[in-house]
């Protein structure tokens, strides 16, 4: 069975795009089928992840124009006796075994129809079929590819289409940088997920008999992911560290205790097990062990720069692209050790990704 990982946290700004793009890619890497599901209405995923092919798919008279989230779950919101089904997603440039399916614009309409559903809890048979049709979607995509692993990118907000990504998904990863904003969103996030998962559990069941009924179970926190930052001799300069920390201590004080009030945790035995993958200095709070806490990650700047010139993740950059980029001496050792830190970095969230989600108690 698939994974699927949703990237969440109401708070915008957060990294969780990029976060979305770099996982997916270093898990396909790590020889697992990955599907990248653009779920932002600004589809900076798509943009991101197909290159030059991102015009195809949103461009009048382009035969792989539907080929998008939105088109293929809209006839059901039309009322449209028209099943759903799989198309082929598209591959991201560069890569391989990393499938997208396509974001769109107007993927937010469908909020208003969505909410309705939720809130008249399946007693209108006209909106009955609603809250399960991304999860059908998604479903078959998976299938169709034959994926390990989803990785969900939204938009910040609080609303019914992420309630109802939240609600589709097996876990999620909670995006942060260290600004005041972050620290104040983790207490609306848990009573938000309480919200949610009591919602699923309450009437989640009224679904059952649809078309496309709700997928059973709770979502489950992996863990955060603490981007964008600036360095100074390979740490958090100054007050990034202190703020970094402070947002470790109320997730791991006020999130992490209300998410086990909702069942959202998996075994502290799994976080414990991923807490001892080996990180690099720069992404590790050095005065404590965070088992809550995928990773941190500095901000670089130029090789990031770098990265999205050439269409591929900063840990995908070789010898050609930086004679492409005219590197040399100093700064071009300097650009290499920063993407052999990011690879570093980023073998290991996904390594964490693979125990927690993976944890069978031994």
């Amino acid at each position: 069975m698939p994974t699927r990982i949703l990237l969440f946290n109401h708070k915008g700004g957060v990294g969780k795009t990029t976060s979305a793009y770099n996982i997916g890619w270093k898990l396909a890497q790590r020889e697992h089928r990955v599907l990248l599901v653009d779920g932002d209405s600004q589809v900076n995923l798509t943009a991101r992840s197909l290159g030059d092919r991102f015009e195809d798919y949103y461009d009048e008279g382009s035969p792989t124009r539907l080929n998008n989230i939105y088109d293929a779950v809209r006839p059901v919101f039309e009322g449209r006796p028209t099943p759903i089904e799989a198309f082929d997603c598209p591959e991201a440039e560069n890569g391989s075994n990393l499938f997208v399916l396509p974001g769109h614009p107007d993927l937010s309409s469908l909020e208003g129809q969505i909410s309705l559903a939720q809130e008249t809890r399946g007693t209108l048979s006209v909106t009955k079929n609603l809250p399960g049709v991304l999860h059908r979607l998604i479903a078959l995509e998976e299938e169709r590819h034959g994926i390990d692993f989803s990785i969900i990118d939204i938009n910040p907000g609080l609303g019914a289409l992420n309630q109802n990504f939240f609600m589709i998904s097996d876990a999620f990863i909670v995006p942060t940088n260290p600004d005041p904003f972050s620290l104040m969103s983790l207490k609306t996030l848990g009573l938000e997920i309480e919200r949610w998962v009591n919602w699923k559990e309450t009437f989640g069941s009224a679904f059952k008999d649809a078309t496309y009924p709700l997928p059973t179970g709770v979502t489950k926190f992996l863990g955060a992911l603490h981007s964008r930052f600036n360095r100074h001799k390979s740490k958090a300069a100054g007050r990034y560290h202190d703020r970094i920390s402070q947002i470790d201590n109320r997730i791991e004080a006020e999130l992490v205790p209300a998410l086990r009030m909702s069942g959202c945790l998996f075994p502290l035995a799994a976080y414990e097990a991923a807490a001892n993958v080996a990180l690099p200095e720069a992404a590790t709070d050095a005065d404590k062990r965070r088992l809550y806490a995928l990773a941190r990650i500095p901000d670089f700047a130029q090789v990031s720069h770098i990265a999205a010139e050439f269409g591929k993740p900063v840990f995908n950059i070789d010898d050609d692209d930086l004679r492409e980029a005219d590197l040399r001496g100093n700064v071009k050792t300097s650009v290499q050790d920063n993407i052999a830190t990011f690879d570093a970095i980023f073998s290991a969230i996904c390594q964490k990704i693979e125990i927690i989600s993976g944890y069978d108690g031994g």
